[in-house]
């Protein structure tokens, strides 16, 4: 009986490594959609983002606050903001590149965070972005051609509660916009 219980366990594991993998893919391939979305597309991207990082959390049996997943994303910081910013920009060439490798590496970031016990101290996982932003850039073309890049990630209507990390990410990104806008007119 016990090693039957044993080969059902080998033959039904989940290899979280891999799942984590296929999640951030599905995200990333996601992200290449809906950024296009006249006006909505940059929110409905942050959601998929943090829809992906709650998927990430329940594959290694974690219950993360919608604040720690917001708070991971914030602390992120400028690089993250600032390539978000970029899919403002009404040119698909740009958005959808842009956010397919953020949200890659968002996930990337958010699964080693995950792994290594959500510390409080993001400052390792800097490195990390970088080299999954430049991997997902990659991989855009196996990624935009993903069968599942329709099939949403999880409940994109559902509101998150807003809290003084989504504000100053706001307030920070409404700062960059406008800097943007500002030398756009210059030049």
């Amino acid at each position: 009986m016990t090693e039957r219980l044993e080969e059902h366990k080998m033959k039904y594991a989940v290899d979280t490594d891999k799942e984590a993998e296929d999640i951030c893919r599905w995200a990333a391939a996601r992200a290449g959609v809906i950024v296009v979305a006249p006006v909505v597309g940059t929110m409905t991207l942050m959601a998929n983002e943090v829809y992906m990082i709650t998927r990430l959390a329940k594959l290694r049996g974690i219950k993360l606050s919608e604040s720690a997943v917001l708070g991971l994303l914030g602390s992120l910081g400028g690089a993250f903001v600032g390539q978000t910013l970029a899919t403002l920009v009404p040119f698909a060439p740009v958005q959808i590149p842009v956010g397919m490798s953020v949200t890659y590496a968002v996930g990337k970031v958010a699964n080693a965070w995950l792994a290594a016990g959500c510390p409080d101290d993001l400052s390792a996982f800097k490195t990390t972005y970088e080299e999954a932003r430049i991997e997902g850039i990659k991989m855009l073309g196996e990624l935009k051609n993903m069968a599942c890049k329709d099939k949403p990630l999880g409940d994109e209507s559902r509101r998150f509660e807003v809290d003084d990390t989504l504000d100053k990410m706001n307030r920070k990104a409404d700062e960059m916009l406008h800097k943007a806008k500002d030398f756009l007119k210059k030049n």
